[in-house]
């Protein structure tokens, strides 16, 4: 229990800093863009119902909360082709500026925690970081399969 305790602890001071220095973007709206930004990646736009599925959001909230990136031009909306009432969802140039401050400020704030910390401790958090992630999304995949297994058929 003392591990999850101390890694709640540290999102929360992570999450209360984030807010106290609040840059340009909110969490809820660079998580937005971050979705995006692997979309882009991969050369693929998505529709906000998607989106909104994948984030965990009700589709109004995720509405307005589109609706306030394209106004602002961190987002941009074309028809979807293969749906006249839908939208794509593409991040815009100044989208993925925004993306890239929004990182190094965040890798800033970290930075400046670990100041004091030898390149050891350093390394050390690093690695363990790395291999909690992995088992985190070796989990998360596991039961996402055996969530989409169709009875009666094996995997």
């Amino acid at each position: 229990m003392h591990v999850s305790e101390q890694l709640a602890r540290a999102f929360a001071s992570m999450g209360r800093l984030l807010i106290e220095f609040q840059g340009e973007l909110s969490r809820p709206d660079f998580s937005v863009l971050v979705h995006l930004t692997h979309q882009d990646d991969v050369g693929e736009a998505v529709r906000s119902r998607d989106l909104a599925r994948s984030e965990g959001l009700d589709p109004s909230t995720m509405s307005r909360r589109l609706a306030s990136l394209a106004e602002r031009g961190l987002v941009a909306r074309e028809p979807d082709p293969a749906d006249g009432r839908a939208h794509l969802l593409r991040l815009t140039e100044y989208g993925r500026e925004a993306v890239r401050q929004e990182r190094a400020r965040r890798v800033a704030l970290v930075t400046d925690a670990l100041e004091g910390w030898d390149d050891a401790d350093r390394a050390d958090l690093a690695r363990l970081l790395s291999q909690l992630t992995d088992s985190l999304e070796t989990r998360r995949d596991e039961r996402t399969r055996r969530h989409h297994r169709i009875p009666g058929r094996s995997a």
